[in-house]
């Protein structure tokens, strides 16, 4: 498929059907195709352009493209200026990444260009570094999501947001940028029509009085990350906290991370009125906090609206679990951190007393239930969708793989940690295995459970996971191309494909790897592996050479896939002109 694209209205051009083909679309208006296409993602959208040229033709028309993300990059910025020149591009997310560098003055001018070309358009805009923040005052007025967590200020830059009166979501940055932060926030306060939703916000010890610019916003404020890495409250931060948070009307998610004690937590609480139907509350604590008086607050004042508890770095005693109990039966996610294994299994049997019909997410981190309270928790939570294991101790064995597969029917998405067991296999072999899980989308695991499948000969395929994340562990200890193809058969649709360990490669792999991978290029996948070359030669100059041609290989094989390297981030450089055209043109 070739990357230009007629400039023409799609309405008036195109075809629907093609006389002579067996697989033609169904004979549908041009205005319905495309009614049915501004409903998928951009993924999909991808895949739906390869089923046949009129489809192809419909999956490119402006209307549709507009909805994927442009990524500029200092390797893009002039070839993204020579397409705006040759042809229309209307993008709406648009994502400034100069991780490699600043800027210069020759690439600063290219994304000037960009950005006057596209300012009128853009709904949602993230910036990195510090060379970009300027952009800012081109006109958006469309804009709804503007993103600077990865930003940063090295000098004073006079910023105008005037008319952005239609943001509802901003991310500021998260470095301690006191003037920056206080700019941004006072700036839009005086952009008439401003009625922010979504915050997120660093404070930190040297920029507490950017607490006084969120006052403005505390009335609209659905959605609120804040950041407060500050050791000690002192009384002029407790009187800014308790009166901007008695001033909040429609919060309906708190995330607050960083806090060193519960003090400030607590004041927020007692402070926030009851009318906040809080439906979500993260904490997120850097040391080890006694968090009873915080839950006693938030069971009495939000029992009836929370809907997901996240306690990360939370000692909760036995006597707060009780409490937790009174809203266990209505919570649909949980996340929680134990210091110990006594803790977490103590906890459990208060929480879950008997089988628990509404919570369908659970995380676990550090310490997790082991043995018979692991299999109790299992039994009792069989409605799960998501369960994430995977940054919990110990590790998991066969047997307890074996009960997560067998009553644990409806999960969507599982993360599981390294098995521990070398003779686990006949386990993984019985009527306990992972085929259970026929409604799986997403599957971070060793592979233990999979090969399992293959010595049971299945002709099973999980026909909805698109995301898979493989690890090694004590029984496979190493990950090579070879085990890829061995399990292949068992993933048709996979789109992402997460490699956390080596990936053992050989040359002689690569025409196998062309045969096997085939099924992947009808999508979009994204390869993320660290690769270690193999059998080409034992000296180190050999290395970066082969780790290239390994990543060309994969590029070869889905050329429309956004390939993540962790080991060799240059080797898209030796990428040909077309292939970054056809980068930008996807709008990966």
């Amino acid at each position: 498929m070739g990357i230009t694209h007629q400039n023409q209205d799609i309405m008036n051009t195109l075809s629907v059907t093609r006389s002579g083909s067996n697989n033609a679309p169904p004979k549908l208006p041009n205005e319905m195709w495309l009614k049915i296409f501004s409903n998928l993602s951009h993924e999909h959208l991808l895949q739906t352009s390869l089923v046949c040229k009129d489809w192809c033709q419909i999956a490119w028309a402006p209307e549709l493209k507009r909805k994927s993300k442009l990524v500029i990059t200092r390797q893009k910025l002039k070839y993204i200026c020579d397409i705006l020149q040759n042809r229309e591009l209307k993008c709406e997310n648009v994502q400034v990444d100069d991780e490699s560098g600043e800027f210069s003055s020759g690439e600063y001018k290219f994304l000037l260009q960009i950005f006057k070309h596209l300012s009128p358009h853009l709904v949602q805009v993230k910036l990195h570094g510090a060379s970009n923040l300027s952009m800012l005052n081109n006109p958006m007025p469309k804009l709804r999501e503007l993103d600077l967590s990865e930003s940063w200020l090295d000098g004073i830059i006079p910023l105008h947001l005037t008319t952005s009166s239609n943001l509802k979501s901003l991310s500021m940055p998260t470095y301690d940028s006191e003037h920056l932060k206080f700019q941004l926030l006072s700036n839009l306060a005086q952009t008439a029509g401003t009625r922010l939703e979504k915050l997120s916000l660093y404070i930190g010890y040297s920029s507490i009085d950017c607490l006084g610019a969120l006052r403005p916003y505390a009335p609209s404020l659905r959605w609120l990350k804040l950041e407060l890495f500050v050791t000690q409250v002192d009384l002029i931060l407790e009187h800014h906290l308790a009166d901007i948070f008695n001033k909040f009307k429609r919060l309906e998610s708190l995330h607050i991370k960083g806090p060193f004690n519960t003090k400030a937590i607590r004041i927020i609480f007692e402070n926030l009125p009851r009318d906040n139907r809080l439906k979500t509350i993260v904490l997120e604590f850097c040391v080890w906090c006694n968090g009873d008086d915080l839950l006693q607050l938030i069971v009495e004042k939000w029992s009836d609206s929370l809907e997901s508890l996240d306690l990360r770095g939370l000692v909760v005693s036995e006597d707060a679990a009780k409490q937790l109990s009174f809203v266990s039966h209505k919570l649909h996610r949980l996340e929680l951190c134990f210091p110990s294994a006594l803790m977490a299994q103590n906890l459990f049997q208060n929480l879950f007393p008997k089988v628990n019909k509404t919570l369908t997410e659970l995380k676990l981190i550090q310490w997790r239930p082991i043995g018979e309270f692991f299999v109790a928790l299992i039994q009792r939570l069989t409605l799960l969708t998501t369960l994430d294991l995977r940054d919990t101790i110990p590790t998991v064995d066969g047997e307890e793989m074996g009960y997560v597969f067998l009553h644990l029917t409806r999960l969507r998405h599982l993360f599981l940690p390294q098995c521990v067991s070398e003779n686990d296999q006949e386990v993984l072999c019985s009527t306990s295995n992972l085929s259970n899980l026929k409604g799986l989308q997403t599957l971070h695991s060793c592979l233990c459970p999979i090969t399992a499948l293959q010595d049971l000969n299945s002709n099973f395929k999980f026909k909805d996971l698109t995301k898979l994340e493989l690890q090694t562990c004590q029984r496979i200890t190493s990950l090579s191309v070879s085990n890829l193809l061995n399990i292949s058969i068992f993933f048709p649709v996979l789109e992402d494909l997460n490699i956390c360990n080596d990936l053992v490669f050989f040359s002689s792999d690569i025409p196998n790897m062309l045969e096997a991978f085939k099924t992947y290029a009808t999508g979009s996948p994204t390869i993320s592996a660290k690769a270690t070359g193999k059998g080409v030669g034992k000296a180190v100059r050999y290395e970066e050479e082969m780790k290239t041609r390994i990543f060309m290989v994969l590029l070869a094989l889905v050329p429309r896939s956004r390939l993540l390297s962790r080991e060799a981030p240059n080797c898209n450089i030796q990428l040909s002109e077309h292939w970054v055209l056809l980068f930008i043109s996807h709008q990966v």
